[in-house]
């Protein structure tokens, strides 16, 4: 009866914090508007006009394949939502949200564990207090799909994979085929977290093969799967006609060495805590008794995260936001490394550590909730001012432009209305509110104790 009761209370609390975060991820979702690349995408890049439906969508993917990017599943779903209700977008990026922490929580738990309550608190703070510019890889349309639902393909290509490391199953039939489609998806996703995703592949099947001296049908589809949507990513036309950093004069060796640096400073400015979370937490489980294979697995995962960080060093541009998928690693090998800690000392600590963490992100919500709904208002003031204007003849609109403050927000650190009417984000805009021209004269923004805001000028001066 008494196991019954602390059961209980602990699916109550498990539930309980899991809506609760559905709940501010929802609102998040809902007052976040359009916001810079959304614009652009709501048209064809075949034919220029506003998109009507999904072969509209397809051709226009079709074009931006060869033309621009091959990132082809995931700018499909992202111009399909753009002419979707925008509360269907908030309820499935929420959802997608969710289920990479779920995904990652049922990865890594211990066997026979059901509600660890601690495990999955970690998981979650650990998206919300790491991520460099939160706003613009879970609430911004165009981010979130190029970052959350790609790092959630990817994981869910992994997830065969890390529960077969974590208990040997027997292969069903149609699990093959569905691994090898899962593949395409989580190869076809990013070019730097889809790199960590074929290195964890392939050493989770050397383990299997090195332990078991087999290796099943379903790992090798899943491998073939990957590698070839990581192709026709990696790939695509359009690839090499688009060149973000432009012409480099310096020497093959100066520009690697450059970006190896570049890369490198990015753990160092973003993901220390969690490397060094990690550390702790690896030598932890080493100080117990655990299987080698125990060990792999949060090794691997970490393995994966610095994959997917070095793989930026073939990119021209390594932008913050694209440590989405390194951190998700590197969060699944401390859950997976967490989820194994049995004694209750150390379990105690971590327990307190994470309440306070929690006292912190309480805070965080509150202000970072304040910028979100504060930069909504305003992006809806602007907008009725525009239509305003626009319904009594003008289309050459002068404007203001919003600059938010928290890292949160999905404006932060993302180009608004510029002075120059021939900016690409000026130009954008203009047509997707039916006008000839927009630009913008002066940055209003909200009162917020304790900031200062002159992204607007800096804006304003390299004019990107």
């Amino acid at each position: 009866m008494v196991q019954v009761k602390s059961t209980s209370k602990k699916a109550y609390l498990f539930w309980g914090f899991l809506g609760m975060v559905a709940l501010v991820m929802f609102v998040f979702n809902c007052l976040t508007p359009f916001v810079a690349d959304d614009f652009t995408f709501a048209f064809s890049y075949r034919t220029g006009e506003k998109l009507t439906g999904i072969w509209d969508v397809l051709q226009s993917q079709w074009t931006h394949y060869f033309t621009w990017s091959g990132r082809f599943l995931i700018k499909t779903l992202d111009q399909w939502f753009t002419i979707q209700p925008k509360l269907l977008f908030n309820v499935c990026n929420t959802a997608v949200f969710l289920g990479l922490g779920l995904l990652i929580y049922g990865c890594t738990k211990k066997e026979g564990t059901r509600y660890n309550f601690l495990l999955l608190a970690g998981i979650f703070l650990s998206f919300w207090l790491v991520a460099p510019v939160f706003g613009q890889t879970n609430l911004w349309m165009c981010g979130s799909f190029n970052y959350l639902w790609a790092s959630f393909f990817c994981f869910a290509a992994a997830t065969p994979y890390l529960l077969f490391l974590k208990q040997p199953f027997a292969a069903k039939r149609w699990m093959p085929f569905c691994i090898f489609l899962l593949g395409i998806f989580g190869g076809w996703s990013s070019e730097n977290t889809s790199a960590g995703l074929l290195v964890l592949i392939a050493c989770s099947i050397a383990w299997i093969y090195v332990t078991q001296k087999r290796i099943p049908l379903w790992s090798i589809t899943g491998f073939v799967g990957t590698l070839a949507g990581y192709l026709l990513l990696i790939l695509a036309p359009g690839n090499y006609l688009r060149e973000d950093a432009g012409t480099d004069s310096r020497g093959i060796v100066t520009i690697l060495c450059t970006r190896f640096i570049t890369a490198l400073n990015m753990l160092w400015d973003y993901g220390l805590a969690l490397i060094l979370l990690f550390a702790v937490l690896y030598w932890l489980l080493w100080q117990q008794p655990t299987t080698a294979q125990q060990r792999f697995v949060p090794a691997v995962l970490f393995l994966s995260g610095l994959a997917a960080n070095f793989a930026m060093v073939l990119s021209p541009v390594y932008y913050p936001r694209s440590t989405h998928g390194v951190f998700m690693f590197f969060t699944a090998a401390c859950a997976a490394c967490l989820s194994q800690l049995t004694a209750k000392p150390i379990r105690s600590v971590l327990s307190c550590a994470a309440v306070s963490l929690g006292v912190i992100v309480c805070f965080q919500v509150l202000y970072a909730g304040y910028d979100i709904a504060s930069f909504y208002t305003m992006h809806r003031v602007r907008t009725a001012l525009i239509l305003q204007e626009k319904s009594q003849g003008s289309t050459d609109i002068v404007s203001y432009s919003i600059e938010p403050y928290t890292r949160w927000c999905a404006g932060y650190g993302l180009p608004d209305l510029r002075q120059d009417a021939t900016n690409w984000i000026c130009l954008d805009m203009a047509k997707y509110y039916g006008l000839n021209s927009i630009c913008s004269s002066e940055a209003k923004t909200y009162p917020f104790p304790g900031f200062t805001n002159d992204a607007f000028e800096a804006g304003l001066e390299n004019n990107e």
